[in-house]
């Protein structure tokens, strides 16, 4: 075969040596400069073609890109998974990783969006009347694969701050091992893994959930989940969360204390910068630890262990232990156990009872005492939920006015709390309407506060109406 250049392929170098010295046209240069339009109209089409693609894959239409692929003539071009394979696979990486051209922004990738909303009205009298917007928290989970999920909440308070609830990634070997990393819920009780508006019965959390646990308490970590346990088995389920932490932010080298005998250790947990430091950021370099240890022995019967331990201060030389028991017992598990039948059994099955204690040691050097860091906080919540389901609710279910399991519920809490010698007490009572089983519930509740010690500023007898939903 002739090394010499075929004379299509001559004219065509010509023609571009042609155009780059702009030399005036003949006749034979005008053929080659419709050549060169082609060619760019060529192009053109070709990056038509490739936008097409993008806006489809965007579109999560990624199905038939083999055939759009092999049209293009890209090397190496494959049959794409919806949403799996980059378009880099296929020689086309400038066209992947734009707005809409995501590896998962795909109807098939199981990407669910939800989220929860509640408003409140309270009045405490002269201390406070205020109808609020407190929460607004979308969800966004997803199954990125068949063993890796995600999971996040961003939490909106007052209907401007907004902040990271959790976000994490997951990976699911069995029943009893699993990963997790990311910024966690810390399984420290059963109230900071369970808190949402839409499944608590009254409107405000209890005390010793907003000071010793300070709920949401989330962190950055990782580590394992799993039940070795299952509900079948002779002992009932057994189930474990734990993890590496970054731990809390109480004190700082130039005096700044977060812990407080107002609000506990709210302020020392992971919301907003304190100290100098972001969010989710340490201000030691001790990690910390945290893990929850749940036994089920029947359905609607669970008892919680937890515990927290870390340092919490900047020249990491003091330590926060924080331990916590929780229980929850349905009255339908005491009836099945006790074979209780008829209507003392369904009475019986309509209680609920609920509770967790914790307990905060906080050790302190003579910097920490000199600074006025807190010393020991304690509390302890107990409540009982009675549900009630009037005959004229099942009516209006089937004339379609109420969903399935609407009802409504009494509901009695006692709180308490000691932070360092500054004690508060609150009894609530309340009633709540659910018009349907889970999403939606309207609440009417009144506080009774009382308080003790040194300390004044307990919030006054309060009337609270709210509404929270799921969406």
């Amino acid at each position: 075969m002739s090394g010499r250049p075929s004379p299509r392929c001559a004219r065509f170098v010509a023609a571009l040596s042609f155009v780059a010295l702009a030399r005036p046209a003949s006749a034979q240069d005008s053929r080659l400069e419709e050549k060169v339009d082609r060619l760019e109209r060529e192009n053109e089409e070709l990056k038509r073609k490739v936008d097409a693609i993008d806006k489809k894959l965007g579109a999560g239409e990624a199905s038939s890109l083999d055939q759009e692929l092999g049209e293009l003539g890209a090397p190496g071009a494959t049959k794409l998974p919806a949403g799996g394979q980059k378009l880099a696979e296929a020689g086309l990486s400038q066209a992947f990783g734009g707005v809409y051209t995501k590896p998962f922004l795909s109807r098939e990738q199981g990407i669910t969006l939800g989220g929860y909303a509640s408003w409140v009205y309270k009045d405490a009298g002269d201390e406070h009347r205020s109808l609020d917007f407190p929460r607004l928290i979308p969800f966004i989970y997803a199954q990125v694969s068949e063993r890796i999920t995600f999971a996040t909440e961003i939490e909106i308070e007052d209907g401007h701050e907004v902040e990271v609830e959790f976000a994490f990634v997951d990976y699911h070997l069995s029943d009893y091992l699993n990963l997790r990393a990311g910024a966690l819920l810390d399984p420290l009780g059963k109230f900071n893994l369970v808190h949402d508006d839409p499944v608590n019965e009254l409107t405000e959390r209890p005390l010793v959930d907003t000071t010793v646990i300070p709920t949401t308490l989330r962190e950055v970590g990782g580590g394992f989940f799993g039940t070795p346990l299952s509900a079948d088995s002779p002992v009932g389920q057994l189930s474990y969360e734990a993890y590496v932490t970054s731990g809390f932010k109480g004190l700082f080298d130039d005096g700044t204390v977060t812990f407080d005998t107002t609000d506990g250790l709210a302020e020392g947990r992971a919301h907003e910068p304190v100290g100098g430091t972001e969010s989710f950021a340490d201000n030691n370099n001790n990690l910390a630890q945290v893990g929850r240890l749940e036994w089920s022995p029947v359905l609607g019967a669970a008892l919680g262990v937890s515990a927290h331990l870390g340092n919490y201060d900047e020249s990491d030389d003091n330590e926060l232990l924080i331990t916590a028991i929780d229980g929850a017992l349905d009255g339908k598990a005491v009836a099945r156990w006790i074979g209780a039948d008829g209507s003392f059994g369904r009475v019986l099955g309509d209680f609920e009872l609920l509770g967790e204690w914790a307990n905060a040691h906080i050790s302190r050097d003579a910097f920490a005492i000199a600074s006025g860091v807190p010393g020991s906080m304690h509390g302890w919540y107990g409540q009982v939920n009675y549900r009630i389901y009037p005959s004229f609710l099942k009516d209006l279910e089937q004339s379609g006015y109420l969903g399935a399991g609407s009802r409504f519920t009494l509901v009695a809490r006692y709180d308490a709390i000691d932070l360092d010698g500054f004690g508060r007490e609150r009894w609530t009572f309340g009633v709540n309407f659910r018009p349907n089983r889970f999403q939606t519930v309207v609440k009417f509740d009144y506080q009774l506060n009382l308080e003790s010690g040194q300390q004044p500023g307990v919030a006054n007898d309060a009337f609270l109406m709210s509404i929270a939903t799921y969406f």
